[in-house]
């Protein structure tokens, strides 16, 4: 049969369908000429049962009995070659991930939802931080007690060694509204039981539907991973905090191995037209986003997290490798799930065999409107280059004073055409960054391009840098650690290394400080500077920017309609290691922060401290 004509189907049910009377399981191979289910049917007893075709390439089979955490795979003939494989639309897999497992979903569903007390109602509302479930909750220096699993990261009144908040409370305390969590789908390259086996991000997926089972408490009961997941949820929507996704749907880790490859070979990947795979991502075989059951296959995977979950968002790893039409039409769907639902991804325009018209990248951000793309430009403008050789150039906050001009397109959401052709429609599709898991931290990067200055020096540029993302229109971003300088040494692609990329809860007692500075402009941007989160659209024209020689870049403005509630707003920034005098023509109100917290305080002319920003308005 022609891989490129072989039908579709259109059902709702692939997977194991459990009761307590009985399972249904569904399995889509329209290449098998016949097809098994090897079924646990008493513990470590297996019986391989044939199940009846059905149209479209469906097979179908109903089996009496409660198969609750009972373990199951599926054997197809497919031109004469029997293969085994584990089900890639099944929501459950044993331990390890050795064989798919019956789940109860209808149990998951009715431990309930919990609504967030703060309703949001645009992106650029959210301040979101990313964290690793493991690398957030392992560290010794504070009392987190289910360390390296869902729950750990949702306990409460946990502390560091110093006594300051730790885990979901310090979360609480930053003020961030949405925590982004790395791929939570079950993926290889890490011990279920053994933690100290193995270490990984996640980016190696092997199921779009089944958890990880290393976050588990008890990885070897197959609902135990679905009840803690949601149970985190529920409890970081009872404080307040929003839940992101990072999702990989772009490749698969090993397409000889994977279960999709054996059930439907060559259909879930892409080719180019010479027959040869591609291979864009550079760690695995591209999933061809584009083909009805591929497409069918994410939808389904993403509505499911925001229906039975309650996931407020998604991150989209190298969503360039994906088609525009699978991502815009996943929004709508999930969208109607939840209204204020999330999605943005690495709009990276990588070589791929789909066609660059096609592809979901940052070139194409015209044609996906509600989509937010990770800006490299603001990235790259703010910070300076982040890879290898360029490492040691300076951006602004390291204070090359050859960017200033382009740092209002930068605090605009790149959305004007001054003085670079607008990169987005809407402020909403730019998040605005400076560090994330991938590459160097933000002090690695400032010790590498300024190396002759001071650890408390490039600790200051460290929280400028985040000052410039939370002053900035669009969605500020910023990655674990990051608020208080913290290092990976030096090392730059840490995926698989142990240790280094955990939260340092120690590091945070030394630099409180920082966390407090942090903690005051989330609280500013969400409660005094309502502006920031207004939607702007391409071309608009909102600040009039001066400068003040060639060192402080001050952007202006009176425009009422766009500055609500105030009727002047005055941004200042400084990106030199000198405090720098400054004078208005009126009087401001600023927010000093002092040991009672903040106070209002009217000024005309003052001192802007070195590498800082300053928010005035009338």
């Amino acid at each position: 049969m022609d891989i490129n004509i072989i039908p579709s189907y259109d059902g709702s049910d692939l997977g194991a369908n459990y009761t307590k009377k009985g399972t249904e399981f569904v399995l889509w191979a329209p290449l098998s000429k016949q097809t098994f289910l090897n079924l646990e049917i008493s513990p470590n007893r297996f019986k391989k049962l044939e199940m009846t075709r059905e149209a479209n390439g469906v097979f179908r089979l109903y089996v009496k009995g409660n198969f609750l955490n009972r373990r199951y795979r599926y054997i197809v003939n497919n031109n004469g070659v029997i293969s085994e494989a584990n089900d890639p639309w099944g929501k459950g897999t044993s331990f390890n991930s050795e064989y798919s497992a019956v789940v109860d979903i209808d149990s998951i569903i009715k431990m309930g939802k919990v609504e967030p007390k703060t309703k949001t109602t645009s992106p650029n509302e959210a301040i979101v931080y990313e964290v690793h479930i493991r690398d957030f909750t392992e560290d010794k220096h504070s009392d987190i007690k289910d360390k390296r699993h869902y729950l750990g990261m949702v306990e409460t009144g946990r502390k560091t060694q110093g006594g300051h908040p730790a885990g979901l409370d310090y979360l609480k305390f930053l003020g961030v509204t949405h925590v982004q969590i790395l791929p939570i789908h079950d993926y290889l390259g890490a011990d279920d039981k053994d933690y100290s086996l193995e270490y990984n991000w996640g980016y190696n997926p092997i199921s779009y539907f089944a958890l990880e089972g290393s976050y588990s408490a008890k990885p070897e009961i197959p609902m135990a991973r679905l009840q803690e997941f949601k149970q985190m949820i529920n409890e970081f929507h009872k404080n307040d905090i929003k839940v992101i996704i990072d999702v990989v749907y772009n490749h698969i880790y090993d397409h000889e191995t994977c279960a999709m490859q054996k059930l439907v070979p060559d259909y879930y990947l892409r080719f180019f037209p010479d027959g040869k795979l591609s291979q864009s991502s550079g760690c695995g075989n591209d999933l061809a986003s584009e083909k009805p059951m591929m497409r069918k296959m994410i939808i389904e995977s993403l509505k499911y997290l925001v229906d039975v979950f309650d996931v407020d968002g998604f991150r989209f790893d190298l969503m360039g490798i994906m088609d525009i039409e699978t991502i815009n039409k996943a929004y709508e769907e999930c969208k109607v799930l939840k209204d204020n639902v999330i999605f943005y991804g690495e709009g990276w325009d990588m070589p791929s065999a789909l066609k660059p018209e096609l592809r979901a990248s940052m070139n194409n951000a015209k044609k996906m409107p509600s989509i937010g793309f990770f800006n490299d430009f603001f990235r790259d403008t703010v910070k300076g280059p982040t890879f290898g050789d360029v490492l040691a150039v300076k951006g602004y906050i390291g204070g090359d004073l050859s960017k200033v001009d382009h740092i209002p397109y930068c605090l605009l959401g790149s959305v004007t055409n001054k003085p670079f052709k607008g990169k987005f429609e809407f402020a909403h599709q730019s998040v605005n960054y400076v560090e994330c898991h991938d590459n160097n931290t933000l002090f690695d990067k400032l010790q590498a391009s300024n190396p002759e200055e001071s650890v408390e020096t490039l600790l200051q540029r460290v929280k400028f840098a985040n000052s410039v993302v939370m002053y900035s229109y669009g969605i500020p971003f910023f990655h674990m650690g990051q608020e208080i300088g913290q290092s990976k040494f030096g090392l730059e692609n840490s995926y698989n290394v142990k240790k280094v990329n955990n939260m340092s809860w120690a590091l945070l007692d030394e630099r409180w400080d920082m966390a407090c500075y942090f903690s005051m402009l989330a609280y500013l941007r969400k409660t005094k500077l309502p502006f920031l989160t207004y939607d702007l659209e391409k071309n608009i024209d909102i600040f009039t920017v001066q400068k003040w020689g060639n060192d402080i870049l001050c952007l202006y403005s009176d425009k009422k309609e766009l500055i609500a509630p105030y009727n002047k707003v005055v941004i200042i920034l400084n990106p030199t290691n000198k405090n720098q005098p400054y004078e208005l023509n009126d009087y401001y109100t600023y927010l000093s922060s002092n040991t009672k917290g903040l106070e209002q305080v009217m000024i005309k002319r003052g001192i802007i401290p070195a590498c800082s920003t300053l928010v005035l308005y009338l």
